[in-house]
């Protein structure tokens, strides 16, 4: 499967995701250290009201992240949204 979007929630219905942009920039640089390929290829939105609601998808002509690449953005979210779950979508191989 190739990723396409990356959903973070809140586990708990009362809870709600800090406002994330700083943090997801700076997660962005370090994964674009490790996968220079795909500088640019990523995009992200909070939802303003709760739960806050974190998005990060594919951008422009990216035909989505390779397993590898999903696995480590998958992992850097995961560390800094420890009380949140990370859902991954995206398509099969051709």
């Amino acid at each position: 499967m190739k990723a396409l979007t990356f959903w973070v929630r809140p586990r708990g219905s009362l809870e709600a995701l800090p406002e994330a942009k700083d943090l997801v920039q700076d997660l962005l640089e370090l994964f674009y250290e490790y996968f220079p390929e795909y500088e640019g290829c990523l995009g992200f939105s909070q939802s303003p009201r709760r739960p806050r609601y974190l998005f990060l998808y594919m951008e422009g002509p990216c035909g989505g992240l390779l397993p590898s690449a999903t696995a480590f953005l998958r992992e850097l979210l995961e560390t800094a949204f420890p009380e949140a779950e990370v859902r991954v979508y995206g398509k099969p191989w051709p």
